[in-house]
């Protein structure tokens, strides 16, 4: 985890370097802090992208969440599941507030129901 915030860090430390020997950086009291910005934003930009792409929508089948509106069954309303917002059809009437389990999946809406409250032995 580490070596995820050092290697970008040591970068862009050698790439300003380089620059102000090289005679690229006329002035450093601005350039390098600018530089420093934009090579910060553009990490976080490619980490994200990178981080979303990875993402696999199916995995939110069998996970938990929350009603945010009363979603009647068959109709569409939002859940909140692993901190996101989803747009979701309900198998039965939820109420707001409800807990939720993923079933399944349709296009971009999540299919959900009541999370049951069974212990299985």
């Amino acid at each position: 985890m580490v070596a995820h915030i050092v290697i970008p860090i040591v970068v862009i430390i050698v790439l300003i370097i380089v620059l102000v020997v090289t005679g690229y950086i006329s002035d450093p009291i601005i350039d390098i802090p600018s530089l420093a910005i934009i090579g910060f934003l553009s990490y976080r930009m490619f980490y994200v992208i990178i981080k979303t792409r990875k993402r696999n929508l199916y995995s939110y089948v069998g996970k938990s969440g929350k009603a945010v509106d009363d979603i009647k069954a068959g109709h569409t309303g939002y859940v909140i599941v692993e901190g996101e917002y989803w747009k979701a059809i309900a198998k039965e009437d939820i109420a707001s507030g409800d807990e939720v389990t993923v079933i399944g999946m349709q296009d971009l809406n999540l299919i959900v129901k009541k999370k049951s409250n069974e212990v299985i032995i």
